[in-house]
């Protein structure tokens, strides 16, 4: 009976046993990227175990790498039908249709995965299988898509309202140039960052940024002096940005400090500091400079 039983468990358990030992060949095979062994493994794996969408995508590029387009199309699809990363997916399908030379189904699939989050913008501009299609103005246009998708700050008008600082400047006192500033968006456009030099010794960088948490925009400059503003919008109306910080004076006394932004209709911007030693009770200017691009 003993005997039994036991042969009845290897019966039971050798099924799972090859297949357990099918998927480690296969990922092995994979991992040192003998695509041939792996799509076999993976094949014969999949027969007794179709759950696990890694394994189906897998068997996906293991395909592309073999040249079998068609079938790797087919294999990303069971594998998306499995719950796989919807992003992968869909670069994988739109890599195969490229190799097909099949434009309509490569630009129908990228359209959906734009319209489905897709935020991979390098990749689809630096990978050497879209290039031919970087010309064309479907393609320029799901670019656009996802570049947003990548970039979300790029579309929302609350990230771009400080626009109007942008550019290369000469700063003005009066008619007398008094330095220099370059004002640029950071990558993905969240941030923009200045680069402040004087004609003398002084300069100074400050990154700026909307938050969404207070809905303000804030300031954070750092000077060549050690002098350091934590600037914090006080008033945002078109073509202006007000902020206010309080700041350390040389001999260690803390003041307020305004600083405010405006955009001319000549396309100068005007920006202005003033003081406060009365907490804001009044307001003295410091410093009112016209920005002229260069």
């Amino acid at each position: 009976m003993k005997q039994i039983l036991t042969l009845v468990l290897i019966a039971l358990l050798s099924p799972l046993s090859i297949a357990q030992d099918l998927k480690q060949s296969a990922q092995k095979n994979f991992q040192e990227q003998s695509w041939q062994a792996a799509s076999k493994d993976y094949l014969a794996h999949l027969k007794t175990d179709a759950t696990d969408s890694s394994d189906w995508y897998n068997l996906a590029i293991s395909q592309y790498h073999l040249s079998k387009y068609k079938n790797a199309i087919k294999y990303f699809r069971e594998a998306k039908d499995r719950n796989f990363a919807a992003p992968n997916i869909f670069i994988g399908i739109s890599r195969s249709y490229a190799k097909l030379n099949d434009s309509k189904a490569l630009l129908t699939t990228l359209s959906e995965a734009a319209e489905n989050g897709l935020a991979a913008y390098a990749l689809l501009k630096s990978d050497p299988v879209f290039e031919p299609y970087l010309k064309y103005p479907d393609f320029k246009a799901i670019l656009e898509k996802v570049s947003l998708n990548a970039y979300p700050c790029l579309s929302q008008p609350n990230y771009r309202h400080f626009d109007f600082w942008l550019g290369e400047w000469d700063v003005f006192v009066g008619n007398r140039k008094v330095g220099e500033n370059s004002i640029t968006m950071a990558q993905g456009g969240c941030a923009i960052h200045e680069n402040y030099k004087t004609v003398g010794n002084y300069a100074g960088q400050s990154i700026n940024f909307y938050d969404p948490i207070d809905k303000k925009w804030h300031q954070h400059w750092v000077g060549s002096g050690g002098d350091v503003y934590n600037y914090l919008e006080t008033k945002r109306e078109e073509g202006l940005l007000q902020f206010e910080s309080k700041f350390m004076g040389p001999n260690g006394n803390i003041s307020l400090s305004r600083l405010t932004f405006t955009l001319k209709e000549n396309g100068t911007v005007k920006q202005l500091f003033e003081n406060s030693r009365d907490e804001g009770k009044t307001w003295t200017p410091s410093f009112d400079g016209i920005y002229k691009k260069k």
